[in-house]
């Protein structure tokens, strides 16, 4: 496990928030083994890898964040409860429970990307099934993330039903970016009175601070404008796709959502100060059935970099953000989702 460089808050934020996630799964994967009476075969088929890296987890949280030690079991707890009650688990005769996350290699299979935990159970005629839940763990009243990606791939990676024009308007937007981060770049170092010559080198490195939200107000402020003409643009991209065929981008959204495939089972916990405040279960039908599939494109406010899309009964927001330092065009997209009341 990395330690944390506290002068660096995304670093510290990310490896405090994979923690969190990966004990939160196995908390939640145990608690249903043991309602399926499953716990012994689950704990004994737990990946070696896992099982070395689950004490790592609880040592930094322990030094860095004591209190989800207390909090987080009982969290995990009441999301077994909602979990079993909400599906009516009683009726399914379960197998086997499996921690999926990032510790399993799916990249050869899509159907599990989005899994977090699969249960796999016999139906009456004895045929296996899987019942693949997404878990999220969020702060009451925030958007809960769904995706993430390399701004350089993600409208070919997402939009990929477009075909060869989600290849061309992949290399518009990857053209922006590189212009937009020059514009960036040639900005900055004119304030600190050098000449950028494509790269942020030694003549920046030296002096100055790679951390956006380690710059001061005037340098803060072009960052943001360059992130901003990004999104500005993937916004423009966006456009262009709904208006060509509305039923292919609403399938995409639907993707970036969380729900690549029908059958997933987004449960998503909410805490204030890791205090539950409530849970909810969602399946595709509840968010993305025919008649709830209007689709408007909001306009992005000065300066943003996010594009806030308004989706049947969700609010998806596509966030333009640095990998970590903003010294390189290596941006990435967040998506994260908000059901409305």
């Amino acid at each position: 496990m990395k330690n944390i460089d506290y002068s660096n808050q995304i670093q510290k934020e990310a490896i405090l928030n994979e923690c969190k996630g990966n004990l939160f799964e196995f908390l939640v994967a145990q608690g249903l083994a043991s309602k399926s009476l499953l716990e012994d075969h689950f704990l004994f088929n737990l990946p070696s890898e896992f099982k070395s890296k689950l004490g790592s987890y609880e040592e930094l949280m322990r030094e860095n964040e004591p209190k989800l030690l207390v909090e987080l079991p009982e969290l995990a707890r009441s999301t077994v409860a909602y979990i079993w009650e909400n599906l009516k688990l009683d009726q399914y005769k379960f197998i086997q429970w499996k921690v999926i996350g990032k510790i399993v290699a799916t990249n050869d299979n899509e159907y599990w990307n989005e899994t977090d935990i699969v249960g796999t159970y016999k139906t009456s005629d004895s045929i296996e099934k899987h019942l693949p839940l997404s878990l999220k763990l969020s702060k009451d009243h925030s958007f809960t993330n769904t995706k993430s990606a390399g701004v350089k791939s993600f409208v070919a990676k997402y939009f990929t039903n477009f075909g060869a024009l989600s290849t061309d308007l992949q290399k518009e937007l990857n053209n922006e970016v590189d212009e937009s981060f020059l514009m960036m770049g040639h900005r900055l170092y004119s304030l600190i009175d050098q000449e950028f010559k494509g790269t942020f080198d030694s003549q920046w490195s030296d002096g100055q601070t790679e951390l956006p939200g380690e710059l001061p107000e005037d340098m803060k402020k072009i960052v943001h404008e360059n992130y901003h003409r990004v999104a500005l643009k993937l916004s423009g991209i966006l456009e262009e796709l709904k208006k060509l065929n509305s039923g292919l981008f609403l399938n995409s959204l639907a993707a970036l959502c969380g729900f690549s495939h029908k059958e997933i089972i987004q449960v998503s916990c909410f805490h204030h100060d890791y205090k539950l405040k409530g849970i909810t279960v969602k399946k595709f039908d509840d968010l993305f059935s025919v008649e709830l599939r209007d689709c408007e494109l909001l306009p992005i406010k000065d300066l943003a970099s996010s594009i806030d899309v308004s989706l049947g009964n969700v609010f998806l927001q596509i966030r333009v953000k640095p990998m970590n330092k903003f010294t390189t065009a290596a941006y990435k997209i967040n998506c994260s989702i908000k059901v409305k009341a």
